[in-house]
């Protein structure tokens, strides 16, 4: 029989480490991951919700009241819009060890907190009730994406296969 046996060395070599996470990591990965992902879809129907509650008011009020309610509704649909977007990359990069989206994750919560401070802050001024509840998940959020990057694949040992 004639013919071509492909040789050990004629397989693509990669100089490259191969890196990835033990199984126990994988898993650990994998539900702070989740936890965020579900984190940015809880914030996103909060905001929602208040964006739906800042359009019901619009109209009840003139002048600038009715200005505040109208940019405060744009404010949280904006915010809505950026959770859903992370949420979904997170849940959909789940079982990768990328980084991105967990970068992203902590860029959009760490602006929501601060916002979210100001307006604990300025709560008792402006007479509306200050969002504890979102301020938690907020914080809860960017602490599981922080440790969820600390985690450091480690090159994987690759026994030598034989021909």
């Amino acid at each position: 029989m004639s013919g071509y046996y492909p040789q050990h060395n004629d397989q693509p070599q990669s100089h490259e480490p191969v890196v990835s996470l033990s199984s126990l990591e994988t898993k650990r990965s994998r539900s702070l991951r989740t936890t965020v992902g579900v984190s940015c879809l809880i914030l996103t129907a909060g905001a929602v919700f208040y964006t739906g509650l800042d359009l019901s008011l619009l109209g009840r009020f003139s002048g600038a009241t009715d200005m505040v309610f109208a940019e405060s509704a744009a404010g949280y649909a904006v915010g809505a819009a950026a959770y859903l977007g992370v949420g979904i990359w997170v849940l959909a990069a789940r079982k990768t060890t990328s980084k991105a989206p967990l970068i992203a994750a902590v860029a959009v919560g760490g602006i929501a907190a601060v916002l979210l401070l100001l307006g604990l802050v300025t709560s008792p001024a402006a007479n509306h009730a200050p969002h504890y509840g979102s301020l938690a998940v907020n914080l809860l959020m960017i602490m599981r994406a922080i440790t969820a990057l600390r985690i450091r694949p480690a090159p994987a040992v690759v026994a030598a296969s034989r021909f």
